[in-house]
């Protein structure tokens, strides 16, 4: 079984060759194919590179080394398999993943020029450099994932990857919350919403009378996220916006602006820069109404009577939540942050937002904070309460309290187990040859095909 090394995965390739000047002349050969798998080679520098990306506590020996071939093997089968496999992955797909990237990419260093620079070139020229090279990991993924696929698992079998756990091995688990929040957000006056309505019509004039979209956008508009990079988002596909936002996107022809609309973050005017398949990318404008205190004010009012309902018992916690939170994320599960990986409401202490984990440290279970003003990531400004329904403390998984963790454990295990037997039989089918200086690991042997 290979071992997960902490190591990102990468396939740069270097090649080239530095000549002496002695005489006579000597080459110092910098790359070699030290494997073939099917008629794809496995060049050194691809081993050497995933060497230099190990976990810095784990030392390059001949073992890891090994193991780290080891997984350059099955990695270049499941493309190889892939191809015989014909499994289905199209140059558009490969495109808009790398346009993905970095559209993500050039938001971080705020424009596309410092991108190119910490590229080394133009972004059309790492595109074409990368591509082969992303289409190959991406077919890697697919292979993989239709092999694990159909994996399923039952309670039997998660109760005896538990049991036969060695004592040492069976995982720590941190302190856990299960903790809650009911969110009421303030609510801008009639005049500030007309005066919010006039600002983008304005802008949305500009426009039509031959301004840039992307000039006004970076100085008016109020989503700090795409507003340096002139209102563009990144590429998004359907159920990832708001219905609104999203259901004008896809209504857009290339390069033409839409009406103004409302969302619950204001007032927007988009334009759509391409669409390909079932991908838009767009800009837009975001203007929001503005708060004023009595507006703020008159929100600390509401969620004290609510506090007082829910004190007094009058009203039940997820009563009170489906009746009145505006949080639409948390609302469905009676206010309950959700540990998404494993599906349960025990999150992590050490997960929490920091606000939100000095409150709880002060809590005992049961109990509720009283109402709070805070701030989402924009700056508006909302006010909450907090239940916390229960704290475990710090411990060795059991069944009876960790089952989902260990569920989930048992799953990965099992993939593991099914890759191993992929690996074991596709390697019996397949061409593969590994340079002789490199056959001193004891289990390649077993990998090479007799002639």
């Amino acid at each position: 079984m290979f071992k997960p090394y902490k190591l990102i995965i990468s396939c740069v390739i270097f090649l080239s060759v530095t000549v002496g000047y002695s005489q006579p002349k000597t080459i110092q050969v910098i790359d070699e194919v030290i494997a073939v798998v099917g008629n794809t080679p496995i060049l050194r520098s691809e081993l050497d590179i995933l060497v230099t990306q190990l976990d810095p506590e784990i030392a390059p020996t001949n073992e890891v080394r090994c193991d780290l071939l080891q997984r350059l093997l099955i990695n270049k089968m499941l493309v190889h398999q892939a191809l015989i496999d014909s499994i289905p992955l199209t140059d558009a797909e490969v495109e808009d993943r790398i346009d993905n990237n970095l559209r993500i990419f050039e938001r971080q260093m705020n424009n596309k020029a410092n991108l190119e620079k910490y590229l080394g070139m133009t972004t059309d020229e790492y595109k074409k450099q990368i591509f082969h090279k992303l289409k190959a990991q991406m077919l890697m993924e697919k292979m993989e994932q239709s092999i694990k696929s159909e994996i399923k698992i039952t309670p039997k079998e998660v109760r005896d990857f538990y049991n036969n756990l060695p004592v040492d091995s069976l995982p720590y688990i941190s302190a856990e919350v299960e903790i809650a929040s009911l969110v009421l957000k303030p609510k801008p006056s009639k005049d500030a919403i007309d005066f919010a309505k006039e600002e983008i019509a304005l802008l949305k004039e500009r426009i039509e009378g031959g301004e840039s979209f992307a000039r006004l956008a970076g100085i008016y508009s109020e989503d700090p996220g795409s507003k340096r990079q002139g209102g563009l988002l990144p590429e998004f596909g359907r159920g990832d916006m708001v219905p609104e936002f999203e259901r004008t996107a896809y209504s857009l022809k290339k390069d033409s602006m839409s009406d103004i609309i409302e969302t619950t973050y204001g007032f927007h005017v988009l334009k759509l820069i391409d669409k390909r398949g079932d991908k838009v990318t767009v800009r837009h404008i975001l203007i929001r109404p503005k708060l004023l205190d009595s507006d703020i004010e008159l929100t600390k009012e509401r969620i004290d009577s609510v506090y007082q309902l829910i004190e007094s018992g009058k009203v039940k916690w997820c009563d009170a939540v489906k009746n009145y939170s505006e949080d639409e994320m948390t609302k469905p599960f009676c206010g309950f942050l959700t540990d998404e990986s494993i599906g349960t409401q025990r999150i992590p202490f050490e997960y929490l937002d920091k606000d939100i984990s000095k409150i709880a440290s002060a809590m005992k279970p049961g109990e509720y904070y009283a109402p709070e003003i805070a701030y989402s990531q924009d700056g508006t400004p909302y006010y909450r309460i907090i239940y916390l329904k229960d704290e475990t403390k710090p411990h060795v998984a059991n069944l009876e309290m960790d089952w989902q963790r260990i569920q989930l454990l048992a799953m990965e295990d099992k993939k593991e187990k099914q890759m191993d037997k992929w690996s074991e039989k596709k390697k019996k089918e397949t061409y593969i040859s590994i340079k002789k200086d490199y056959l001193n690991c004891d289990y390649f042997n077993d990998w090479i095909t007799k002639k």
